[in-house]
């Protein structure tokens, strides 16, 4: 081989390593290029999908909230109306007990005598009627018939020895027994809850 040959093949191996360095240069760079887009494009991903994780977990925690709020609201409304309830029931039964305790009163059977007399004239057109009382207040039953006869004698009203299921007051039942006035102390109370109730409610 002489001299100009080995030159040549000299400049020839310096190009072919030129070329290879360079080629190796721009592989590299492309694929740091590639790996950053695709570094890029996956942080892109994983941002999306935390963006959404975290738009998720805020809206289930305001539904808890809200949730949370709307059952205090509702237990608040349910405690009011338990409050009001038992108050009413309080209410009721010391008003019940105060009719009660009207047998320990001296007029008594003045009490009786007027609940009867309004009765009687209720059932005006239905005579004759009959009265009806606890069976505790039994022995006023004659005397307060004969009085309401004596103050309103077309009642023609007679005593019944049976008693009613009553804890005071009594009852008026008109002559055919379609009709009867209750005008006992359980009666008496129902017709004031919802008085009671209003005023209780406007307390709360």
């Amino acid at each position: 081989m002489n001299e100009t040959t080995s030159e040549k093949i000299s400049v020839l191996q310096s190009l072919i390593l030129q070329n290879a360095s360079s080629q190796k240069f721009e592989l590299a760079e492309g694929a740091r290029k590639e790996s950053e887009s695709w570094l890029a494009s996956e942080m892109s991903k994983l941002d999306r999908e935390t963006a959404m994780i975290l738009a998720d977990a805020k809206k289930r925690a305001e539904d808890v909230h809200r949730r949370q709020i709307l059952a205090a609201e509702r237990q608040k409304s349910t405690e009011a109306l338990r409050q009001q309830n038992r108050l009413l029931q309080q209410a009721l039964k010391q008003f019940l007990d105060g009719l009660v305790k009207l047998r320990d009163r001296s007029d008594y059977v003045n009490i009786l005598t007027a609940l009867a007399l309004d009765g009687a004239r209720r059932l005006e057109g239905f005579e004759p009627v009959k009265l009806r009382l606890a069976a505790i207040d039994g022995r006023f039953g004659d005397e307060v018939a004969a009085e309401v006869n004596a103050k309103f004698p077309q009642a023609g009203m007679e005593f019944s020895h049976e008693p009613a299921p009553i804890l005071g007051g009594c009852w008026i039942i008109s002559s055919d027994g379609r009709r009867q006035i209750n005008s006992d102390w359980q009666s008496r109370t129902q017709e004031v809850s919802d008085t009671l109730a209003d005023r209780l409610l406007a307390m709360l």
